[in-house]
């Protein structure tokens, strides 16, 4: 940075020196008192450029490139004033060579007429001895005054003619050097109209990030407020979400206050199903008994009728087993039912049921349908149309050796396995389910095809 200061504070040194030489006519020392004034200058407008910002801010760049631009001006303004007066100088020169060729044009006439006054002279000299040619005295004085007058205009052309010769000499040099100096602000200026090349590319690549930065800008903004309007929307949910704790924390305080009464209540509860628990274990080993005793009867009943079918098979034909007056129980301890063709079908089975009449039912309330047992319907059917099914459920779950509690948990599993939601609600009655409201419509339809199964 340093040797470029200094080589461009020479070339401007040299140019003013030049400029300054040619304009003075040879002052030399107003030539070089302008031209250290000038080289002094562009030191310190060097030193100012080289504290500048980088060029990475566009500001300085612009400004550079404005005060390369400007010293572009000046330099050419410089060249014109060059050339003005290297035409100037070639003006004077000319003019000159005129005046000195007309000069000697005057001296050699100035000479041929001194050469006919000395002819003159002699021919006067030499015909003084001659009375008829005698001239006066006053006449050879007038020539030899005469020809003094041109001998002295002789010697001031031929002073004239030096002094020119030195001023073409002068103007010569002069010339050469202000060509000298045009060929190096040339130069200069070339190298100059190349750094604003580079400068004005600079500027378009700056230009171009200005560019870049402003789409970045602009995006960054519009995501700025996006990210605001965000902010807005999330401090008025957050508001929301205050009051709403605000207005929810009686609410939650009142649960709080209540968990305690239903950790009593399902306390009691526990108790309950413990106790329920040894009723039914009790009932199990009242089943198994009486599956004992069935199995037993079963046996002799066989043995009784090969008897009689061996000693009376006539008789017998008609004979209605008296046994069978009640529900029949199967080996398995599953109730039986008899058919209008005396064969006995398990009650736990599922009834097969026609839904061709009811188009709107869900496939998946078909399922759950197809799946209850008969004596799960029958519970049904009573929870659905009888206003206090506690007593028929009871009836149903004793014929079915189960609790009515337990027939509705099997009925409300079977709902969550096929329509993913508990159909039968404790009611305010105690021991006493309602139908869900929303599906009370679904359950009468599985009901109506119940009742045209059995019709039919």
């Amino acid at each position: 940075m340093t040797g470029n200061r200094f080589v461009l504070s020479s070339v401007a040194f040299g140019v003013s020196f030049g400029v300054t030489l040619g304009l003075s006519r040879g002052d030399f020392m107003q030539a070089i008192g302008h031209g250290s004034l000038t080289f002094l200058s562009s030191q310190i407008g060097c030193l100012v450029a080289q504290r500048q910002p980088d060029d990475a801010d566009p500001e300085p760049a612009l400004w550079r490139i404005e005060e390369l631009r400007g010293h572009i001006r000046a330099l050419q303004q410089r060249r014109a004033a060059a050339y003005d007066d290297l035409a100037q100088l070639t003006h004077e020169r000319d003019r000159v060579l005129k005046s000195l060729q007309g000069m000697q044009g005057q001296v050699q006439q100035l000479q041929a007429k001194s050469d006919t006054l000395w002819k003159q002279k002699e021919a006067l000299s030499w015909n003084l001895s001659n009375p008829s040619s005698r001239r006066t005295m006053a006449e050879l004085q007038g020539a030899e005054a005469q020809l003094k007058n041109s001998e002295a205009q002789i010697n001031s052309l031929e002073r004239e003619e030096a002094d020119l010769n030195r001023s073409l000499t002068t103007t010569l040099s002069a010339k050469q050097r202000a060509e000298a100096q045009l060929t190096t602000t040339q130069s200069e200026l070339n190298q100059l109209l190349a750094q604003v090349a580079e400068q004005k590319a600079n500027k378009t690549q700056l230009l171009n990030d200005i560019t870049t930065l402003a789409e970045q800008r602009q995006k960054l903004t519009q995501e700025l407020a996006t990210i605001e309007t965000e902010i807005q929307s999330l401090d008025r949910y957050r508001q929301e979400l205050g009051r709403l704790i605000q207005a929810a924390e009686p609410a939650r305080q009142q649960v709080s206050n209540g968990s305690q009464s239903l950790q009593t209540a399902i306390d009691q509860l526990q108790g309950q199903i413990g106790s329920l628990h040894s009723e039914l274990e009790s009932l199990e080993t009242q089943i198994l008994d009486r599956r004992t005793q069935k199995e037993t009867l079963d046996q002799e009943l066989d043995s009784l009728r090969t008897e009689k079918s061996r000693i009376e098979p006539s008789k017998l034909a008609n004979f209605e087993d008296p046994w069978q007056t009640e529900p029949a129980i199967g080996s398995n301890g599953k109730t039986l039912s008899k058919t209008a063709n005396g064969q006995t079908l398990d009650a736990t089975a599922p009834v097969e049921l026609d839904f061709s009449q009811e188009p709107g039912l869900d496939p998946a309330w078909a399922n759950f349908a197809t799946l209850l047992p008969k004596y799960e319907v029958q519970a049904l059917t009573a929870i659905a149309r009888h206003a206090s099914p506690g007593q028929r459920l009871k009836q149903i779950a004793e014929a079915n050796h189960t609790m009515p509690e337990l027939l509705i948990d099997a009925i409300n599993e079977r709902a969550l396995e096929t329509i993913g939601d508990i159909l039968l609600e404790p009611s305010a009655q105690a021991g006493t389910p309602v139908i869900a409201q929303e599906y009370e419509s679904s359950v009468q339809a599985i009901l109506r095809a119940y009742d045209r199964t059995k019709t039919a």
